[in-house]
């Protein structure tokens, strides 16, 4: 009997057809998911511009903000500062001459205390080698680093730079060379402190217009901005007993800012305006005086201030502006610089006494403000004068005596005395350094 053919042939198709079927019904399936992959990827896909045919409009500057720090815009520092200046030649130079020098200075060192007996008037004078040019904007700030065994001039201006002059490095050009001076730009804006604790001589704390409040540390090759504030800081000051321990002047305000944490501790309401200058009492660091350019001039003490309206031991009015107020290096007088062209001296126990020396505190054109300092002692004052010179005068009978040399080619405007070394006095003009010596 032969087999059934017909029915195998039969059964072939019906599978065959099956097949084709199910492979119809999974092209389908696929195609359906692809197409709804595609739509879920159009959903979430961001809408493409518009070409517009109209002219393109110029977008209109964002508003003037108060903040123009480098963190506030999340921006590193300067690379002049990190690259070029951290781990140099010139850096390393400057930490074996500071950090590594073993000096540490204590408040209350015996050799802190020395009897200075200099005649500023007629012993001082200034050498064509005694000259440095730090940059091409205006030196604000200038300060001697508290060292013993050399003599470190460090200033600040009005772009943002730290400048550091090793007086002990003589270049053979004279005027404008520039042999021992180095640069660091750690700031964006005009340099409103230094303060270097005599304990602490590798940590240089400096603020700026920006709000920034930075610390330099020279042995660890670091820079840091410790606090930053949408307010400009205007002047800056350490306590002597705490190298951790910094006094802020603000816009009418003067802060507390603990090292340590990083936190602002107090705050006070001293003035109506901008804080030029805080100065501590060499003698008692609870007294603090301030100025502002509200025209006042006050002290205060620390033990008694309240944190609502905190009120001075003393005040002072001024005419005008006041651009700074420092005790003396006894404690026994405060003298102050008023842009009203006069410079007051106070004496006596409670600071009872006042003595007012006429004197031209006009700066004129590109010059920073005249700012008196003591001396040494509580001899002498020195301040600027428009003819470039130096006025020196004797606390005794008031008497001014200008200070002449053909090597002062700009208008001193700042000044700062060696803490430790009698006769060296610096000062700057322009962008200028110059070192008068004992001759």
């Amino acid at each position: 009997m032969a087999p059934p053919k017909k029915a195998n042939s039969t059964m072939a198709l019906d599978y065959e057809q099956l097949r084709q079927e199910n492979i119809k019904r999974n092209k389908e399936m696929i195609a359906s998911i692809l197409h709804q992959k595609s739509q879920l990827a159009a959903l979430l896909a961001p809408p493409k511009p518009t070409r517009s045919l109209s002219k393109p409009t110029t977008p209109k500057p964002p508003p003037a903000t108060l903040r123009r720090s480098l963190r506030s815009r999340g921006l590193p520092p300067p690379l002049a500062f990190t690259d070029a200046f951290l781990g140099s030649d010139s850096w390393r130079h400057l930490v074996d001459v500071t950090c590594l020098s073993g000096e540490r200075r204590e408040i209350g060192d015996s050799d802190n205390e020395v009897s200075f007996g200099l005649d500023a008037r007629v012993e001082l004078g200034l050498k064509k080698g005694n000259v440095r040019t730090v940059g091409n904007d205006r030196i604000v700030i200038v300060r001697f680093l508290p060292l013993l065994s050399r003599s470190i001039v460090v200033s600040g201006s009005e772009q943002g730079s730290l400048g550091f002059w090793d007086a002990g490095v003589n270049g053979e050009d004279g005027e404008g060379d520039s042999d021992g001076v180095y640069v660091s730009f750690p700031h964006n804006s005009h340099v409103s402190g230094i303060s270097v604790h005599p304990s602490s001589v590798g940590k240089i704390y400096s603020s700026c217009h920006d709000g920034d409040l930075c610390l330099m540390d020279m042995e660890k090759e670091m820079f840091d901005i410790i606090h930053t504030s949408e307010f400009s800081i205007f002047s800056l000051s350490q306590l002597p007993h705490d190298d951790n321990s910094l006094l802020l002047g603000y816009e009418g305000k003067v802060k507390s800012f603990d090292g340590r944490t990083g936190k602002i501790i107090d705050v006070w309401e001293m003035h109506e305006q901008r804080v030029n200058t805080i100065d501590v009492h060499p003698g008692n660091s609870n007294l603090v005086a301030t100025c502002s350019a509200d025209g006042f001039v006050r002290i205060w003490d620390l033990r008694c201030l309240g944190k609502e309206q905190p009120k001075s031991i003393k005040e002072v009015a001024h005419n005008r502006a006041v651009q700074s107020a420092y005790f003396s290096p006894n404690g026994n007088g405060l003298v102050s610089t008023s842009t009203e062209d006069t410079i007051r001296i106070w004496g006596g126990p409670h600071f009872e006494n006042l003595s007012i020396v006429k004197h031209n505190n006009k700066a004129a054109g590109r010059l920073s403000s005249f700012r008196a300092i003591w001396g040494w002692n509580d001899s002498y004052i020195f301040i600027g004068n428009i003819q470039r010179a130096i006025d020196v005068i004797s606390t005794e009978n008031n008497i001014t005596t200008p200070l002449k040399s053909e090597y002062m080619t700009n208008v001193p405007c700042r000044f700062a005395t060696h803490p430790y070394k009698e006769g060296l006095l610096a000062c700057a003009g322009g962008g200028k350094l110059f070192l008068w010596t004992k001759m």
